[in-house]
């Protein structure tokens, strides 16, 4: 079972890093890209080319992820200003969240097809060590368990 799930799970890792990349894009911070980390490049073997390839990738897919960014942030914005109103009707409600929700499913299907792609860039045993590396990063994140029972 663990090798039909281990490649949905990378992917869906691969996911969170790069969606975290363009939300610190968007904030005006720097951008994490993870293959370009001495870390990352060492642990996983990356090489020039590879780097290179998952930074093409990353660069031609950012345009459009950032323009669905601001189509969702403008969809909800408008959703909130319709909740506020109100003398609207619910069918004008619902189909502003069809809207939402469409601009939504843009945005995801863009994020995940410039994973899915970066994601093939990479051998097996660099997606399973990267896998490694993202759980053992999330990990560290985390606030321990140990510190609460600390505290009681």
């Amino acid at each position: 079972m663990r090798p039909r799930t281990a490649p949905l799970f990378g992917l869906l890792g691969l996911l969170v890093c790069t969606a975290s990349a363009l939300e610190a894009n968007e904030q005006g911070r720097v951008p994490h890209r993870w293959w370009q980390s001495d870390e990352v490049r060492t642990e996983l073997g990356l090489t020039d080319e590879q780097s290179t390839s998952l930074d093409r990738i990353y660069e031609q897919t950012l345009p459009k992820q950032r323009e669905s960014m601001h189509r969702l942030n403008a969809e909800e914005l408008t959703l909130s200003q319709l909740i506020a109103d109100m003398d609207v009707q619910e069918i004008d409600v619902t189909r502003q969240i069809d809207r939402v929700e469409a601009a939504r499913s843009e945005l995801s299907k863009t994020r995940i097809l410039m994973v899915f792609r970066m994601y093939r860039v990479l051998s097996a045993a660099q997606r399973e060590t990267l896998d490694e590396w993202r759980a053992r990063e999330n990990d560290d994140r985390r606030p321990s368990s140990n510190s609460r029972d600390r505290r009681r």
